[in-house]
């Protein structure tokens, strides 16, 4: 499955300018599970494409995928990856200030928004515990895809809920 390397790129911009100090390769890769999951869960549709894994450290997009993703964007001197500091966390530092939102619909916008404005203040190791304990983690082996349709079983919306059966 081919990504979107444009939303991709403004979604990395937009979360390493926006989601707090501390946003590294690990806190990325789960900002952008849950700005994939909320969205396929709303539209059926995911902002990045791109496919997630089952990891021992949660969901993260697919690994080789993920890093060299990354990579191109530091080669097209879009980011630059800060070293890991005494805690052994990098930074991933945005280059640019020029985060292209047209991209996005009004949808996308708000989820990529809400995202980061709750995530903010939630360090990585936070936020992999909470992508563990939800359903999409919870259903697939280790190492297997995370299928897109299982964020469903998030229920974040309500859309499993049954009717009230007196209606």
């Amino acid at each position: 499955m081919g990504y979107n390397k444009d939303k991709f790129k403004n979604a990395v911009l937009f979360f390493a300018t926006y989601a707090g100090s501390d946003v590294g390769k690990k806190k990325l890769a789960k900002l952008l599970y849950f700005l994939d999951f909320t969205l396929y869960e709303l539209k059926k549709e995911s902002l990045t494409k791109l496919p997630y894994t089952k990891k021992n450290y949660g969901p993260m997009p697919e690994p080789h995928l993920f890093y060299e993703a990354l990579n191109d964007l530091v080669k097209g001197k879009v980011i630059s990856i800060k070293r890991p500091n005494h805690f052994g966390l990098e930074k991933i530092i945005p280059k640019t200030k020029k985060i292209n939102l047209d991209l996005f619909d009004e949808e996308e916008k708000e989820i990529l928004k809400q995202v980061a404005e709750k995530y903010k203040l939630e360090n990585a190791g936070e936020l992999e515990k909470i992508a563990q304990s939800e359903p999409p983690y919870k259903m697939v082996n280790y190492g297997e895809e995370i299928p897109y349709h299982l964020a469903f079983y998030r229920n974040s919306f309500g859309e499993m809920d049954l009717d009230n059966a007196n209606d």
